[in-house]
């Protein structure tokens, strides 16, 4: 950005019209002498006219010019932003256990549903730091509290199913690895949002145990419930490695995710079962959660005057220059 510190001397330029008016009132009024018997001298007189009668003023006109900008001080600005306290601290605890894959949220299944709203959700908190945990048999941290949104929806985006055999559902664990990273947060406003489709089957820590320790620690924990009540697809390989789908029933424990919101101070979980309904929970999040942001904002400037003190300085030796050319023209 270029700007004026003291734009107040562009009033300056008010003086070039009166300058060019009294030069042309000077030139008309001007009578000529001849001082020469020099045919030559009177050619060059008659160039003189032709050619360079205007070039004293003009040169006068460029030094005011260039003399008026240089005091009113152009310079180059920059603008620095410093957050000195984020908005909030979030940390997305998602389950990717097998049950994940039941496709009733068309044409997706849970886990795709659920990372595209994820990424929609984290798109949207530019200003708050997030960080990403999943959970199955085990839980992981996938990202720390960051709010660098390339790596947020790259390391989203590449989450999968956890393979067989580890593909069980620790709620628990998924809460306490993320109150974890969140309970030595300088942040005003510490969120986790729990997303699940299942029942707490395995883990070392009980899920209600685990909304308790957040609790203590000032955390809040949304809950959102994912899928279908009831028969659901489910995709199955069959002994001739065909890819196929079967109903099947996924048990969901309902009172166990309402139970961790409410412990987690935000009322009683919310449930979906279509993306559509999924999306409508995370923007009630987002608008829910909105927070002040606290910024420094540094200038930098960088002052261009000098230059165009050094174009003016060239205009005035210009302008000997050219007078004594001409008065070494005259005999």
């Amino acid at each position: 950005m270029y700007n004026f510190m003291y734009p107040q001397w562009f009033f300056l330029l008010l003086i070039i019209p009166l300058l060019v008016v009294i030069d042309i009132y000077y030139h008309r009024k001007r009578t000529p002498k001849v001082f020469f018997s020099n045919l030559n001298v009177l050619k060059l007189l008659s160039k003189r006219n032709s050619i360079f009668k205007y070039l004293p003023i003009v040169l006068k006109c460029l030094l005011i010019i260039f003399i008026t900008i240089a005091l009113a001080r152009p310079r180059h600005t920059l603008e620095r932003r410093e957050h000195t306290t984020y908005g909030a601290d979030i940390v997305l605890v998602i389950d990717i256990s097998g049950s994940m894959l039941a496709v009733d949220f068309r044409p997706l299944n849970r886990m795709e549903a659920a990372k595209r709203v994820a990424l929609d959700f984290i798109s949207r908190r530019r200003d708050d730091r997030v960080g990403i945990v999943t959970f199955a048999t085990f839980a992981h941290t996938l990202v720390p509290l960051t709010n660098d949104f390339n790596v947020l929806s790259t390391v989203v985006s590449g989450i999968t199913v956890a393979p067989r055999g580890r593909d069980q559902t620790a709620i628990g664990n998924g809460i306490a690895i993320a109150v974890n990273r969140l309970k030595d947060s300088p942040a005003e406003s510490r969120i986790i949002i729990l997303l699940t489709d299942g029942a707490n089957n395995t883990g070392q820590i009980d899920p209600i145990q685990a909304a308790e320790i957040a609790r203590s620690f000032g955390i809040r924990v949304y809950a959102v419930g994912i899928g279908s009540h009831g028969l659901v697809d489910f995709p199955v390989t069959d002994a001739a490695g065909r890819r196929r789908y079967q109903r099947v029933h996924i048990e969901f424990c309902e009172d166990t995710v309402n139970r961790i919101a409410e412990i987690g101070g935000t009322g009683r979980a919310r449930m979906s079962t279509n993306t559509q309904e999924l999306q409508a929970i995370f923007d009630e999040i987002d608008l829910l959660e909105k927070t002040e942001i606290q910024a420094n904002i540094h200038y930098e400037h960088r002052e261009l005057f000098i230059y165009f003190v050094y174009v003016a300085v060239a205009l005035m030796f210009l302008m000997i220059l050219t007078r004594s050319i001409f008065r070494m023209a005259l005999p």
